[in-house]
């Protein structure tokens, strides 16, 4: 591990059986691995890192994410290639996902192409293709 690299992502869902198909998924096709599963935690693990979902706590009054409200605005993975932008967003699709912006290029940075969509709390997650990135420090 390298100082200031990301060690792991926890998230909390509302419904642990619905997020685990749907990050299943999403997280397989980014070539993470499920490990640890128990009712309070479960894990996907890759060379990337460790992301986990967690239910949240029955008494909370948030009900869906606001990505605007003070925590996460949204979750950004790496793509190898705009066909794998392009292949996610197919599946999304059939899966009936709700897509905010469909694959494109963004202005963000020269040849940015990202897929934008949100999971089953409403959290933002983001696929994309950003050719020479990182930059070289």
């Amino acid at each position: 591990m390298k100082l200031g690299a990301i060690n792991h992502i926890a998230l909390t869902v509302s419904n642990l059986e619905r997020s685990e198909a749907f990050y299943n998924v999403l997280l397989g096709f980014l070539g993470y691995e499920q490990g640890e599963k128990t009712p309070q935690l479960i894990l996907w693990a890759s060379s990337n890192g460790v992301i986990t979902i967690s239910p949240s706590h029955p008494e909370s009054p948030n009900k869906k994410h606001d990505r605007y409200s003070p925590g996460l605005h949204h979750l950004a993975f790496s793509a190898d290639s705009r066909e794998d932008v392009d292949q996610l967003y197919n599946y999304l699709l059939q899966q009936e996902v709700e897509i905010l912006d469909p694959p494109g290029e963004y202005d963000y940075l020269p040849g940015y192409y990202a897929l934008f969509f949100l999971d089953p709390d409403g959290i933002k997650l983001e696929l994309t293709h950003t050719p020479n990135w990182p930059p070289k420090l």
